[in-house]
């Protein structure tokens, strides 16, 4: 039997997503000002918060280990492939309580699969 691994990965990524995914808001800057060429958009997308070793786990595997004082937002590239973030673009977390807002300081897209930002307080 052959494995259609891409697929595999694809369906995986999509149902972690769909258990752990939350509403937030990008909010593309440049300059400190909003970027006139990459509108706000709202995404679903994983927003955890590392454990003290700074691992980020997603499912049963460790993704990326980010400093252990960071969040992390983790997006589908498949639900989102022509999503640009920068760092110092700003994210929303428009379904938790206060609706808290983060800055991104790192973009990691050497992942297959997901974009990882690493955020910290804005």
């Amino acid at each position: 039997m052959t494995v259609d691994w891409e697929a595999a990965k694809t369906a995986a990524i999509a149902a972690v997503h769909s258990a752990f995914a939350e509403t937030v808001r990008l909010s593309p800057t440049k300059n400190g000002a909003p970027d006139p060429d990459r509108p706000q958009v709202n995404i679903n997308a994983i927003l955890h918060h590392p454990s003290v070793d700074g691992a980020i786990s997603v499912g049963n595997g460790i993704i990326t280990t980010i400093s252990a004082s960071a969040h992390a937002l983790v997006v589908d590239r498949h639900a989102y492939p022509d999503l640009v973030v920068r760092a110092k673009d700003k994210v929303r977390a428009t379904s938790r309580a206060g609706t808290p807002l983060f800055e991104v300081s790192k973009v990691s897209d050497r992942h297959s699969g997901v974009l990882i930002l690493e955020l910290g307080e804005s």
